[in-house]
């Protein structure tokens, strides 16, 4: 199979079929973005063709797959009156879904899920933290979810080729982890006569802040976590210095990679399959993002590294992306709609959306196991761009994994049984939570500086610029975080904490 077909499906999701019958049929117009690297024609494409066939339902598309004009389609929808009728992996902000509905534009589904969205409704039922999630301020449901049980992780890869051939049992700690990337320096362990490994690789503070897991501390983009009701900023707890210690004398030694700072995620990506690897660990959701498929199988998931005994990780993204589906007041019967979408939650529909028909399209195998049909094994432009709709993108739907688990490729099979692992050291640092329009702008300006300040700390304690050791520039450390608003920002989370906590009770 295709590198492109496996790494679809490394990030791909399956629908389920339900047994409706033909629904209101239309044409609608369907509006939505399928990412700016999307080679889908929705008008040509077989998902589209199979959700017609079994529900009756037609559409018209109005397809984006430049992000800046998808954004500019979506101001104009606020700001003008012409409206599609439904927006399909529609990349909803909550700031926009509060808007358009404020404007009458999008309709509340809420009422609507119960008998129109039954599958929908039975996962939300079963997991109130989901219908919570969903819920504008307002207590309005107006755009469903992209719903992954095993969401995307950063995770941790290291080479577990490296490890054998040193001797070396996979890193628990801090300590030990600093031992193994001495060793990938020192003793050439890709085995190519040249100085050139990377013990450590990492893009930015934003990859070097995962290991913050490792002092006993997650924390979620805004640097806070919840800690039994009470807000904590983490970059002010004293784990978090001895991090940047631990950070500061890897990198001096050339343990973490010297060019992490200001490299780019296309600019450490390896194609070429002969090339020797050079990474002894880094962050990513699966190795294949960043290596050829032959290289990314010396790679294992390295288990959190342990802190006074216990494992945590930071939980990435949780397991909703919101603002994937929402139907407009244009629509002449959202009911039809709602039906449609809800056959993506059920598990049927969810594998047809991914892998077609079976039989025709892909095979079961006695086991259980599953591979497509025939040419297609080897399509992987026919897998990716006409046979399923999904690439990137947010898509209403719930990934069944049970069956994305099932597809006869090693490679997949590897990853996904390593990060089934990871499910059970990860953690939200705070709770699911919707702002409103005035609370992201009392947030941005926070957020703008103090962010920018913690980045750039970080970044400098570990070049050494400033002396992690040296009490008074940790001092004016902690009064930078002061002067740039960490009180602040606290405290608004301690607000939203409080109001999340009353709503529960």
């Amino acid at each position: 199979m295709g590198k492109r077909a496996v790494g679809w499906l490394l990030c791909a999701a399956l629908l389920f079929a339900v047994p409706f019958g033909a629904l209101a049929g239309g044409p609608y117009r369907m509006a939505g973005f399928d990412g700016d690297e999307s080679r889908h024609v929705w008008e040509d494409n077989a998902f589209f063709a199979r959700m017609e066939a079994r529900t009756g339902v037609t559409f018209t598309f109005e397809q984006y797959t430049d992000y800046g004009k998808w954004q500019a389609a979506k101001q104009a929808m606020l700001t003008g009156d012409a409206l599609p009728d439904v927006l399909f992996k529609a990349a909803l902000t909550t700031r926009e879904q509060i808007e358009l509905s404020a404007q009458g534009k999008l309709i509340d589904l809420l009422p609507l899920l119960p008998e129109y969205a039954p599958n929908l409704w039975a996962l939300l039922s079963a997991h109130p933290a989901w219908l919570s999630a969903i819920t504008l301020p307002d207590g309005k449901v107006v755009a469903l979810p992209a719903i992954y049980e095993t969401p995307t992780q950063n995770a941790m890869w290291i080479n577990g080729t490296w490890l054998d051939a040193l001797g070396f049992a996979a890193p628990t700690d801090l300590s030990t982890l600093a031992d193994v990337l001495r060793a990938f320096k020192a003793q050439d362990p890709n085995r190519n006569g040249q100085a050139d490994e990377v013990p450590l690789s990492f893009l930015g503070p934003w990859d070097l802040k995962f290991l913050a897991h490792a002092v006993g501390l997650v924390a979620n983009d805004y640097n806070v976590w919840l800690d039994g009701g009470t807000v904590r900023f983490v970059p002010e707890d004293e784990r978090y210095l001895s991090l940047l210690a631990w950070l500061r004398d890897a990198y001096a030694e050339g343990l973490l990679d010297q060019s992490g700072f200001t490299t780019a995620d296309a600019l450490r990506t390896v194609s070429d399959e002969k090339a020797a690897a050079t990474y002894g660990l880094f962050f990513g959701p699966n190795p294949m993002n960043l290596l050829p498929y032959e290289t990314a199988r010396q790679y294992r998931l390295l288990a959190p590294l342990a802190f006074e005994g216990a494992q945590v990780y930071r939980d990435l993204n949780g397991p909703l992306t919101g603002g994937a589906f929402a139907i407009t007041a244009t629509c002449e019967d959202p009911a039809a709609l709602l039906a449609w979408v809800d056959i993506l939650y059920g598990n049927t529909g969810a594998v047809e959306a991914m892998a077609g028909k079976a039989g025709e399209d892909y095979l079961l195998a006695g086991d259980g196991g599953w591979t497509y049909a025939g040419d297609m094994e080897q399509n992987a432009d026919y897998i990716m761009y006409d046979l399923s709709v999904y690439d990137t993108g947010t898509m209403p739907w719930l990934f069944p994994q049970g069956f994305y688990d099932r597809y006869q490729n090693d490679d997949i099979a590897r990853v996904n049984g390593a990060l089934q692992t990871l499910r059970g050291y990860v953690t939200a640092p705070f709770p699911a939570y919707v702002l409103t329009p005035a609370q992201e702008d009392e947030l941005a300006p926070l957020q703008a500086a103090l962010g920018r300040y913690v980045d750039e700390s970080l970044a400098r304690f570990v070049l050494g610029e400033l002396d992690i050791r040296s009490q008074a520039d940790v001092a004016a450390y902690r009064a930078g975080l002061a002067e740039n608003g960490s009180v602040a920002l606290t405290a608004f989370w301690q607000r939203v904490a409080d109001g999340l906590n009353a709503k529960a009770q």
